[in-house]
């Protein structure tokens, strides 16, 4: 992951850039992340929507999108009060990918307004896929990316996880891998399918 501040040095703010690789590990786009220092892998964020709003602020207006992007996609965690919001709406569609927080209830509500979204251009993706939640079948027909976090899968249960998202339309992001030969083992089960992305190496 890189880090690079942008703000007022009194209060210094960080923003992280996570790489999603395709299948040839080239990079194709970038998860943008709210950092409080430039030493932390991880965030402390007691606000979804407070932690957006500053990724948006530096990548979009303080450091500029080209420096931070480049050609790629930038993703950004939204949670639902950010995804309702009108502020969303005045992000370049073109360049982004609305991340669904984990912590979102797939709702009707959710579901329209992610409907709205995709019909407006902007693609969309769901965070930690899971079997165990009943409501992320409603988005799965929406969503353009859907995010596995392998260590949640059991030992033995990502060809279920891969079969089950294949039939749906979503390109399957696997996150979390830490090695080689861990990418290769997702690779197995996931690069059968041609719908399927990865986040570069990271540990918690």
């Amino acid at each position: 992951m890189t880090t690079e501040y942008a703000g007022n040095p009194d209060h210094p703010v960080f923003l992280g850039r996570q790489p999603i690789l395709d299948r040839e590990q080239r990079i194709v786009a970038y998860e943008l992340l709210f950092r409080s220092s430039a030493g932390r892998n991880a965030a402390l964020i007691e606000d979804d929507f407070a932690a957006t709003s500053e990724v948006v602020v530096r990548a979009f207006t303080d450091m500029g999108l080209a420096s931070v992007l480049g050609d790629c996609l930038g993703f950004i965690n939204v949670d639902e009060r950010f995804l309702v919001s009108e502020i969303v709406e005045l992000l370049p569609r073109d360049r982004v990918v609305l991340e669904v927080l984990e912590t979102v209830e797939i709702t009707p509500k959710v579901v329209a307004r992610l409907s709205e979204l995709k019909a407006m251009g902007f693609q969309l993706a769901l965070d930690d896929y899971s079997e165990t939640r009943p409501d992320y079948p409603d988005a799965l027909s929406i969503v353009d990316v859907v995010k596995v976090d392998l260590p949640l899968v059991k030992n033995g249960q990502l060809a279920s996880v891969v079969q089950h998202l294949r039939r749906w339309p979503p390109k399957m992001l696997a996150e979390k891998w830490i090695t080689t030969s861990s990418f290769r083992h997702a690779a197995n089960w996931v690069l059968n399918c041609s719908r399927a992305i990865f986040s570069l190496s990271q540990r918690f």
